[in-house]
């Protein structure tokens, strides 16, 4: 990369001070973001030690496996299980973290171009960032739609029942008013299809049935009175469901600006997010907020590639975007008080200089986590990819569109769906 990074024979304070200095001039930052900048709110990530999965009590929801409590078709089937639970995920009284405040702060300064988040909680704009630069990759907590007719509702509208572990039924008015089997509550054959992402399923919606005998009373009561009665779902993506195009829609705008790019709370495991590195600009700054190194996996064999980052700022989110914010308040040199007040370094951790990071750019903050010269660093993570023809995560090898953002197919639905794709003119490349 043509950007400067941090030298070893430099102090920690003065390192700090070059990266800062790389976004500091910046009015197009580009921050994609993860788990790792709520879990200091109390809200759970997914697939950490002490994550959601590990720490599910599937079994006693009825599910066969953690992943079933987002996956649509078990949903559909019944979405008591989720609800049962989705108090631990709706923010309710949460406070934005620091991180958060970071970004608003930054949206505040005229610095922040977009804010690309996989988290679904929604605190990027309670915190303050403008709804129109944050892109919600797996949809969000702050709105919910009907299954069935289609009404929309937010977050506060469904609060009550969310709170007290009950299914949200719809309470549109209708024009009939009928005695249904309380074994049909929502959606049935008669009603509309949607072409929602957010809501969407491979298979079309009218042709399910949702089993929801433990809300059977209030669905009759619904439809007695006139109401619609459907179950109201999160507009967040489930397993299963196509992810929405806004992702790339906004990155194809966003492209020609981007100035700098921040990664911050995120393993970059999962498309699309995985693969934004490596789309947007190559000449940008790209700094890494983390606990721990990542690497960015291919889809099948999982092996660090380029681009790399400028600079990775290890440690608790919260405590890093501080010392950047001040350092950003403070004059163009830091004093050493300053300096001794935030960071600590554990130099001889970090294995600085390695072929895939220029030497010198780690600097540690408290919460790192990182291997000693002995051990090996922890592995790249294999990337998870679906297919957006049939939506199944793809085990084998992945085509990918070379023209579109995030258009991956697997290798039954490529033979058919390849050639019109783009017309027939968009050309494929195979990973794995």
């Amino acid at each position: 990369m043509s950007n400067p990074t941090p030298t070893p024979n430099q102090t920690f304070a003065q390192r700090f001070a070059s990266v800062v200095d790389q976004i500091a001039d910046k009015r197009n930052i580009v921050v994609l973001c993860g788990a790792g900048i709520s879990v200091s709110c109390g809200i759970p990530d997914f697939r950490s030690q002490t994550g959601l999965y590990n720490a599910l009590n599937y079994q006693e929801l009825g599910l066969s496996s953690p992943e079933d409590l987002f996956d649509i078709e078990t949903f559909l089937d019944d979405p008591t299980p989720f609800y049962r639970f989705a108090k631990t995920l709706y923010p309710g009284k949460v406070i934005p973290s620091a991180s958060h405040r970071f970004l608003a702060w930054l949206n505040q300064r005229q610095m922040l171009l977009r804010v690309y988040t996989q988290n679904i909680d929604g605190l990027e704009e309670q915190a303050g960032v403008m709804e129109s630069r944050v892109v919600y990759a797996h949809g969000s907590l702050l709105g919910a739609t009907c299954v069935n007719c289609r009404a929309t509702y937010r977050a506060d509208e469904i609060s009550d029942d969310v709170q007290t572990g009950k299914v949200p039924l719809c309470k549109r008015q209708t024009n009939k008013k009928k005695k249904i089997s309380t074994a049909s509550c929502s959606p049935t054959p008669e009603s509309s299809s949607t072409n929602d992402a957010s809501v969407g399923s491979t298979r079309s919606l009218r042709q399910r049935t949702v089993k929801q005998c433990s809300e059977g009373d209030a669905f009759e009561a619904c439809r007695k009175a006139g109401l619609c009665g459907g179950v109201i779902k999160p507009n967040i993506t489930f397993f299963g469901e196509k992810l929405g195009n806004d992702v790339g829609r906004s990155l194809q705008k966003d492209y020609e600006s981007a100035d700098a790019l921040i990664v911050m709370g995120t393993s970059l495991s999962v498309a699309p997010m995985s693969k934004v590195v490596e789309f947007l600009p190559q000449h940008i700054p790209r700094i890494l907020i983390n606990r721990n190194i990542i690497h960015l996996p291919s889809a099948s064999t999982g092996n660090p590639s380029d681009p790399i980052f400028n600079a990775c700022l290890l440690g608790n989110c919260d405590d890093v975007v501080r010392a950047i914010e001040k350092q950003m308040k403070c004059n163009s040199e830091a004093t050493t008080e300053h300096s001794n007040s935030i960071f600590h370094t554990t130099a001889g951790l970090v294995n600085e200089g390695s072929e895939s990071r220029p030497s010198g750019s780690i600097l540690l903050f408290a919460g790192a986590v990182t291997s000693s010269p002995n051990e090996p660093e922890q592995p790249p993570q294999k990337l998870i990819v679906h297919c957006d023809e049939c939506q199944i995560e793809i085990k084998g090898p992945v085509y990918c569109c070379k023209t579109c953002f995030d258009y991956d197919l697997c290798g039954v639905c490529y033979p058919t769906v390849s050639s019109i794709h783009g017309e027939g003119y968009h050309l494929f490349e195979v990973e794995g």
